[in-house]
């Protein structure tokens, strides 16, 4: 009953993929694993402090364009898209750098309230199948969302998409320096430990340690996204969940 229970409340989208590949053995492991790490997670999120948006901004007074549209699944409630604009507009940076398009709503909207920035994004090859993955760098979830994704289809056709720059690659073996210079980051690709680690340490080198850090979801559902963000700031990051969201910022 004990081991039904643990499967039961484990299963996510890498167990997922062991079961669509029939392999018991390795999706049992993988909901164990999975049920372990969300018992002790809510300790470790509550660690992360809080702190307002008004805090962030201080003095600053951004005026933001926020398009409300009906939400679905994988795109960002609108009080977090209303935080990361009205960073993203305060901070004014010239270039930025978005871990994982998805549809496109987010790059879209960064792009229109960033008037002469460049946007640059990376999401996988549209082609890109779990199943059929050939490099298998690390772990992937959600890839209820990789499947059905239509990568850009938000931004393709307006003005803003002149100033979008979209990559295509496997972040575990992409060459970041792709992106240019940016110093503003928007972390939202595959939300595993390790894909989360490795997004945020290139960036970190692409910045030269200078930037403004964002990462979305930052919640109880993402122990991978907590437990590296715990590491970071056990190294002295000051990084802060934005009340009200689940993103968490830091502003090297």
């Amino acid at each position: 009953m004990k081991q039904l229970i643990k499967v039961l409340l484990g299963f996510n989208a890498i167990s997922l993929i062991y079961l669509i590949c029939l392999k018991p053995k390795q999706f049992l492991r993988a909901c164990s694993s999975a049920f372990t790490a969300s018992r002790s997670m809510t300790p470790k999120l509550n660690a992360i402090p809080e702190v307002s948006l008004g805090h962030i901004l201080g003095d600053r007074r951004p005026t933001i364009r926020l398009i409300v549209r009906r939400y679905e699944n994988g795109i960002l409630p609108s009080e977090h898209t209303m935080a990361l604009l009205s960073i993203l507009v305060a901070e004014a940076p010239s270039e930025v750098l978005e871990i994982g398009t998805y549809m496109g709503h987010t790059t879209r909207q960064m792009a229109e309230n960033l008037e002469t920035g460049i946007i640059h994004t990376v999401d996988l090859p549209q082609s890109f199948s779990v199943e059929r993955d050939p490099e298998q760098n690390f772990p992937k979830e959600d890839v209820d969302l990789i499947a059905r994704r239509v990568v850009g289809r938000e931004f393709n056709g307006h003005p803003c998409a002149s100033r979008i720059k979209q990559h295509f690659a496997d972040t575990a073996s992409w060459d970041f320096h792709e992106a240019g210079q940016p110093t503003f980051f928007f972390i939202d690709g595959t939300h595993t430990y390790e894909y989360c680690k490795n997004d945020s340490e290139k960036c970190f080198e692409l910045c030269g340690g200078r930037g403004v850090f964002l990462w979305h979801d930052c919640n109880d559902t993402h122990p991978g996204v907590v437990r590296f963000i715990s590491e970071w700031r056990s190294q002295g990051k000051d990084i802060k969940r934005i009340a009200g969201t689940s993103i968490a910022y830091w502003k090297s």
